[in-house]
């Protein structure tokens, strides 16, 4: 209910209301539904002033930032993952005697900075690295030995030599199986 409605349930005419009204205004008087206004606008100011200091924090100050520089940390430890994990397969490709010492002198001279990510994930200018790293450090690198002999695929069984008469078992199979055909006999 507001003022209107109260004057008009006194008993005021609608012209006694109005002068009141105007009366109000031209003193600079008004009505409120709020209880104690000037209380309610001293926790308003309040408010207002905390929320202006929070805006002013410095960005590492608020809780939401500190998460997004673990994130961007985070990020950047992922990045340099990729890059040693691209530079280690690079490096043994390569027949480097000693990873990680390539992968320090890398660092310590700088030129691992060279090495980019992109957005995609993809690890760029490692071969460049490692052609770097041949030409500094020529006796870190072995040539790669090729061998004329096969690689032998040892199983589980020997090839059989053509000696029928041989009954040595040549794997533990064939000596349980030598055993127990020994027993039924």
């Amino acid at each position: 209910m507001d003022l209107k409605a109260i004057l008009k349930k006194q008993g005021y005419t609608d012209e006694q209301i109005k002068a009141v009204m105007d009366e109000l205004a031209t003193n600079k008087l008004y009505v409120s539904s709020v209880e104690n206004p000037e209380e309610a606008i001293r926790k308003l100011q309040e408010e207002k002033t905390k929320l202006q200091e929070d805006a002013k924090k410095k960005p590492a100050d608020l809780p939401d930032a500190s998460a997004a520089e673990e994130i961007k940390k985070l990020q950047e430890t992922v990045r340099q993952g990729r890059i040693n994990t691209q530079l280690i397969v690079a490096l043994t490709k390569a027949h480097a005697a000693d990873v990680d010492y390539l992968m320090y002198q890398a660092e310590k001279t700088g030129e691992i900075k060279k090495v980019k990510v992109d957005d995609d994930g993809k690890v760029t200018g490692v071969d460049e690295l490692v052609a770097n790293l041949k030409k500094s450090h020529a006796g870190q690198f072995a040539e790669p030995q090729s061998n004329a002999d096969p690689l032998v695929r040892t199983g589980i069984k020997k090839l059989e030599t053509g000696d029928a008469d041989d009954v040595t078992p040549q794997t533990l199979e064939e000596a349980i199986a030598q055993k127990y055909a020994g027993d039924e006999e």
